[in-house]
Parts: C-alpha cells; sequence; structure tokens
C-alpha cells in the first residue's frame, strides 16, 4: 500500500478534478464515490496513530507550559532580587549572569509548551509524517 500522504494526495486530486469542470461547481454521483473511495483508503491504524500523537503532542505541551510557567516565575522572582543565591556548577552564586540563563531555560520550557500546545493539527500531522518516513529511512518498519 502507497503511503497514507500519497493516497490522499491522489484523492484529493480525484476530487479536485472532478469538482471544479470548466470552473463550475458540479455535485455527481461519482465525486460522492470517490469520497467513499478515500474513507476506505485510508488506513485507519496510520489516522488512530496520527490522533495520538497530536493528543500526546497537546498533553506535553500544557504541562510544559504549566511546569515550565511555575519555574519561569520562581526564577523571576530569583532574578530580582540580588541576594538571591543559586547552585551553578556545584557553587552557591548570585551573578546576574547565571540567573538570566536560567530564566531564559525555563522561558524555552513555556515557548516549546505553547508550540506544542496550540499549533495547528495539520502542522502537528507534517510532524507526524516526518517522524514516520524518518522511521522507515533508519529501519523501524511497522
Amino acid at each position: 500500500m502507497p503511503p497514507l500522504a500519497f493516497r490522499k494526495r491522489v484523492v484529493l486530486a480525484l476530487w479536485i478534478k472532478n469538482e471544479h469542470i470548466l470552473g463550475r461547481k458540479t455535485r455527481s454521483s461519482r465525486t460522492i464515490k470517490l469520497l467513499y473511495v478515500m474513507e476506505e483508503l485510508l488506513d485507519t491504524r496510520q489516522l488512530k496513530a496520527m490522533k495520538r500523537f497530536r493528543k500526546g503532542a497537546r498533553f506535553i505541551g500544557f504541562w510544559f507550559i504549566l511546569i515550565g510557567g511555575f519555574m519561569l516565575y520562581q526564577f523571576l522572582g530569583i532574578l530580582m532580587d540580588p541576594e538571591a543565591t543559586i547552585t551553578y556548577n556545584g557553587v552557591p552564586t548570585n551573578e546576574y549572569s547565571v540567573k538570566l540563563d536560567a530564566v531564559i531555560f525555563m522561558g524555552l520550557f513555556v515557548v516549546i509548551g505553547l508550540l506544542a500546545a496550540v499549533s495547528p493539527s495539520s502542522w502537528l500531522n507534517k510532524i507526524f509524517v516526518a517522524k514516520m518516513s524518518f522511521k522507515s529511512v533508519i529501519g523501524f518498519k511497522k
């Protein structure tokens, strides 16, 4: 069976070709049959895996936002207090640059969480397809 993305493109091309004939929108039984064939061609295992991937990415993104936001709040308080110390390489220090690095690091967690949690499904689908392609290239065939 061809990959999911390829089958979607072929069926979608057939749909567009039959839906817009000479610039007019047509409703025919053939286009309805094509939609039915499209549903039959799609592998439900891949669709379920894609849906699980999207839900998992959003779940992980939510936790990155929650935990990263809490830690960012704490590190911002440490950054603003000139007397606060932070442990860096096992040595307590109150240098501003070390505190700023900690704030930036936690800010990245929040940004990555936001990207994972609120990105459109089409982006997550593309990442899923790229992940599956990468897995097939290195030998994980499923």
